[in-house]
Formats: structure tokens, C-alpha cells, sequence
């Protein structure tokens, strides 16, 4: 489908975007963003930028969600889990979520993008099609400077932790309706069915491009973390949850320079075991693919400043939380999210040659982090 732009929705994000109530809006244009879909209830992303009839320019990003049945994606889903990923995967969880007054009670230091407009439509119509809705949010276009060091990642982390600590996950449900969402999906899901299917020939991993980048234990290592997922997911479930972004990727924190972090994609957030946001923060930079990516020699500092920031973000709300639970959530969503993942890469067909081995190449030596991660929390408990 096409970007909703008819005019009186252009003028009405144009005047929020620039606090101009009676504005009149001049030339705009549609720009695509440089980020890939890869959420099933996204359909595209855009950037729309114009200027009113006084010169004043303006810009805001304009994010269009369907169902997860629309999506291309829909057609590998095996029927039988059809349901359960509705579920999970529902298309309205993000426009609720801004709609539930979160924006207004988050702690100092993270805030959301400002919601601008919100148009409803209607697309897939045709001959044998029902078609199915579709909601724009038309959110602020937030700019982000500074680079990834250290001391950014621990910034994030600490954001992060006080979104767990101020919003534990009674007070999250009882005042915003916001609850769990279970992990174990994932891995009783396409974890089980595909990627664990695939790893468990001997083929794949005597594909030269996989041997090349995985060392003698690798193998052996993720089939004995394989055996003891369930029992971390169930610990996991027992342990203190509190508000999550669940998608707390480097990509979905900016910072404006304004002194906050800017969580955008809040499609995944809901109450999570504290810690579990660290998994993603960690692995952002290294899945993403080239032009950006973390060092994976960066990644044992990395991953002790944000523990470190998360705890005293937890810390400054008045949220006591013990290091090991916060580091064992870590670990297990690192493990459900990425370890199992990291050496398939079907979704990235654009990637080739060069850029492909070295993404992988990245991505086991992430794997091979969280396996040695998540074996040694299995050690302790």
C-alpha cells in the first residue's frame, strides 16, 4: 500500500509538528526511511518532510501497521500457530501502548517520541480479498547524535533500568494495562520448528561459510544450552518483572542531544523479567549488519556497563534488584533472541559476498558471548 497523504492529514501533522495550529502547509514530500521491516505488523516506515507557506520546515516520521496476517511473512507461519501469533503479534499493541499515559509518567531521562496525528485506513482490497485495516502514527522525527561508546551504552542502560524500577509489573498492569509477553513463544515456536531443525544437520555445519566462523565447541555447547531453555524460561518467569521497551535496540534509542534517551518501536513493550531489555541493547550493533556494527572484541565491556547502568537506573527508583537475577534475564533473553539465531541469516537475501561473511562472522562471535554467558549463569543455579 501507499502512505495515507491526503491533505488535511498533512496539515494537521504539519501544525503539530511545528505547535502551529493555524498554519497553512506549503510543499512535502514522502522520503522512505532507511530502515528495514522486519516487525510482521509494521508495512512500511516513512520520513515526510515539507515546509508551511511561511518558510518554517518541519519533518515527522509516519509509521503504517496492518495486521500480522497481511504481512509477507504470514505465508511461512505453519497454520497451526496462525493463532497464537495474532495474539502475540497484535498490530494495535503499539497505538495502545501510546495511548495509555505512559509518555506522560516515564522517569527522567527516557521519553517516548511525540505522538502527532493517527489516520485509520483500509487496504488489500481487490478481487478475493477482504482486506484488513491499517493505522499511520505520526510521530516526532527525532534526530540522534553521538556515537556508541561506553559511556552511551551505559546511559541507555540506565534508562532503561528506570523504566523497570519506576513501573514494576503490578503497578503496570493495575495503572496502564500493561502485562507479560512471554518469550516462550519464541522458542516453542520458530526456535523449535526452524532454526533448531536446520542446526541439527550435519550440513549446516559443514557449510565452509559456517565452519570458518564457529570454533570446536560451538556445536556442542548450543545443543546443551538447547536442553536447558526450559528450565531458564521457567526461572525466568519467577523472577521480579518490571516495564520493558522490548526492543531496546541501539537503533530504537536516540538521543537528541537534549540530555534524554528517545525509545522509539515501542511494538514489543510489556512487562518483562528485569534485566531482559540488555539482551537487545547488546546484540543490536552486532546483528544490524555493516556500516555501524559493535566490535565484537567491545562486547565483555560492553555488557558490563550496561549491567552496571541498568542496576543504578533500578537503584535510583528505589528498586533494590540483585545483580545475578538481573544478569540471568539478561542472559536468557540474549540466548532465546540471538544465540540460536546468530548463523542464520535468510533474512538478509540483500546481503552478499564479503558483507554477508562478515555479518556472520559477527554474529557467531555474539553467539558464542551468549552461550558463554548463559552457561555460566547455568553453572551458578
Amino acid at each position: 500500500m501507499t502512505l495515507d497523504v491526503h491533505e488535511d492529514v498533512i496539515t494537521t501533522v504539519a501544525r503539530a509538528a511545528t505547535g502551529s495550529p493555524g498554519a497553512t502547509c506549503g510543499r512535502w514530500r514522502i522520503e522512505p526511511s532507511p530502515h528495514r521491516v522486519e516487525n510482521m505488523t509494521t508495512d512500511r516506515l516513512d520520513r515526510v518532510v515539507g515546509e508551511l507557506d511561511d518558510g518554517t520546515t518541519w519533518s515527522v516520521f509516519a509509521k503504517t501497521l496492518h495486521p500480522a496476517s497481511a504481512s509477507p511473512m504470514w505465508q511461512h507461519i505453519p497454520p497451526e500457530h496462525h493463532a497464537a501469533v495474532l495474539e502475540d503479534l497484535h498490530w494495535l499493541d503499539e497505538p495502545r501502548l501510546y495511548g495509555c499515559g505512559l509518555a506522560e509518567r516515564l522517569p527522567d531521562g527516557i521519553r517516548m517520541p511525540a505522538l502527532l496525528h493517527v489516520s485509520e485506513g483500509h487496504a488489500g482490497e481487490g478481487p478475493g480479498s477482504e482486506g484488513h485495516g491499517v493505522v499511520t502514527l505520526w510521530l516526532e522525527d527525532v534526530a540522534d547524535e553521538g556515537a556508541w561508546d561506553l559511556d552511551r551504552y551505559h546511559r541507555s542502560a540506565r534508562a532503561l533500568g528506570r523504566l523497570g524500577g519506576r513501573w514494576p509489573e503490578e503497578r503496570a498492569m493495575a495503572e496502564l494495562g500493561i502485562g507479560r509477553r512471554p518469550i516462550e513463544r519464541l522458542w516453542f515456536g520458530k526456535l523449535t520448528h526452524l532454526d533448531l531443525v536446520l542446526q541439527a544437520d550435519d550440513a549446516f555445519w559443514e557449510d565452509p561459510a559456517v565452519a570458518s566462523v564457529v570454533d570446536d565447541r560451538h556445536r556442542a555447547d548450543l545443543e546443551r544450552l538447547r536442553d536447558a531453555v526450559p528450565g531458564l524460561l521457567a526461572r525466568l518467569s519467577a523472577l521480579p518483572h518490571g516495564l520493558a521497551h522490548g526492543d531496546a535496540t541501539p537503533d530504537n534509542l536516540r538521543e537528541p542531544g537534549d540530555g534524554t534517551v528517545v525509545a522509539i518501536d515501542w511494538s514489543y513493550g510489556s512487562s518483562a523479567a528485569l534485566g531482559s531489555d540488555l539482551g537487545q541493547l547488546l546484540a543490536g550493533r552486532v546483528e544490524s549488519g555493516v556500516g555501524h556494527a559493535l566490535d565484537p572484541g567491545e562486547l565483555p565491556a560492553v555488557g558490563a556497563a550496561i549491567v552496571d547502568g541498568y542496576l543504578e537506573g533500578l537503584a535510583s527508583e528505589g528498586c533494590e534488584a540483585d545483580r545475578a537475577a538481573v544478569e540471568e534475564a539478561w542472559a536468557t533473553n540474549l540466548a532465546v533472541r540471538s544465540v540460536f539465531s546468530a548463523l542464520i541469516l535468510d533474512h538478509r537475501p540483500d546481503l552478499g559476498g564479503a558483507d554477508r561473511q562478515d555479518l556472520l562472522a559477527r554474529r557467531a562471535a555474539l553467539g558464542r558471548f551468549g552461550l558463554d554467558l548463559a552457561l555460566r549463569v547455568l553453572a551458578t543455579t
